[in-house]
């Protein structure tokens, strides 16, 4: 397998070797002055592009290129020609690319002051090679904003590539952030109600007080943890990226969702459901629809677990979709209450409320003949969400 990093040093060297040997070579017929700041830019360039580290140094590489050429543009003597005016484009070549990758690459103080002297080095380079010549001053006014010109379009690629890398970041940030939400969603919708389940399932055997009933409460709060730990593995599957999509649950999961309750349930549940529904609510709001019946039946185990009666109706006309959870209150003759559970509570039927909203539905809930009553309604046409 070929070792990306070890042909990068090795082609940086060579680099760094040949401007190094072309240079001294050049020196005997050419400028010192001339030759040197091409020299130096081309090995600062090429000497640290082997190291993964690079980029934090390219805002002192690029500095450290343009204070060369600086010093050499006020020693030079002389007119450059032959040979010395190709160092010389080496040397803007070089120094432009050092700017591009200062200000993409390197931390924002080392980046402007690179940006800064780069910009200076490249305005006042066209004086080395029109000092001591017969040009105007049109021509030195022309050349040196030729050289500026140069010197902000590198800048200007350099920001731009900064930039568009900078919005890709916070964009990719944005939308694990969003994931984290969405997974957060669901150990809150899928796993926190079956625990919540299985703590109130102990909750209310413990408060009954007979021993008769440890059996069958220990056989409902197992069957509550086995679909806890099964919607825990579904959750770690989604964060491992194991499935391609968050959303798992439907109206055709919702019949299993309340056989599911009602299995523990200690109140009898009346279900009202059109299987032909699943077919014509969209995806988006099925979803809702899934969570909302979750909600609120995790709401009546933790706040009326002892309801006279349960029902839960799923129903539609051609234009919209209903949806019922309701319970009848505590039946009578029972009057302990469970324990509340500490830091529970409140914000599931709103966030649920908001996405209602926002898929052109809406979701009501309180109080119902002594009991309590969400309902919510959904358009199933697919352009009204």
């Amino acid at each position: 397998m070929v070792n990306r990093s070890a042909m990068r040093r090795a082609l940086g060297a060579g680099v760094s070797a040949a401007a190094v040997v072309g240079g001294a070579v050049a020196v005997a017929s050419a400028p010192w002055t001339a030759v040197l700041p091409a020299v130096a830019a081309t090995v600062l360039l090429a000497a640290p592009g082997a190291q993964a580290s690079r980029y934090r140094r390219t805002g002192v590489a690029a500095g450290a290129a343009a204070a060369v050429s600086l010093l050499c543009t006020a020693l030079h003597r002389g007119p450059v020609s032959g040979t010395a005016g190709a160092w010389v484009l080496l040397e803007l070549a070089a120094l432009a690319a050092l700017a591009v990758l200062a200000v993409r690459h390197a931390p924002a103080w080392p980046a402007t002051g690179a940006a800064v002297l780069v910009t200076a080095a490249l305005a006042v380079q066209p004086l080395r090679m029109l000092r001591d010549t017969d040009a105007t001053w049109t021509e030195h006014v022309f050349f040196t904003a030729a050289g500026t010109f140069t010197a902000l379009a590198t800048i200007g690629a350099g920001a731009a590539w900064r930039f568009a890398v900078r919005r890709r970041e916070r964009t990719r940030a944005e939308t694990r952030r969003n994931e984290r939400l969405a997974l957060a969603g669901d150990l809150h919708d899928l796993v926190a109600h079956d625990v919540t389940g299985i703590v109130l399932e102990a909750q209310a055997t413990r408060a009954e007080g007979d021993p008769a009933q440890a059996p069958e409460a220990l056989e409902r709060i197992e069957r509550a943890g086995l679909e806890a730990l099964a919607a825990m593995d579904r959750t770690v599957g989604m964060l491992r990226g194991e499935t391609p999509d968050t959303r798992t649950y439907g109206v055709a999961d919702v019949p299993e969702l309340v056989d599911r309750f009602a299995a523990t349930a200690r109140t009898p549940v009346r279900f009202d459901f059109d299987p032909d529904l699943a077919d014509r609510v969209p995806r988006e709001a099925a979803d809702a629809v899934y969570r909302l019946v979750a909600e609120a039946l995790t709401n009546v185990r933790r706040h009326a677990p002892h309801a006279g009666a349960i029902e839960v109706a799923l129903t539609a006309d051609p234009a919209a979709l209903a949806v019922r959870v309701a319970d009848a209150g505590a039946r009578e003759g029972v009057r302990h209450r469970l324990p509340r559970l500490k830091g529970h509570g409140g914000t599931g039927l709103v966030a649920l409320a908001a996405r209602f909203e926002a898929l052109g539905g809406e979701l009501r809930a309180g109080p119902h003949s002594g009991g309590w009553l969400v309902e919510a309604t959904l358009p199933l046409a697919r352009e009204a969400v």
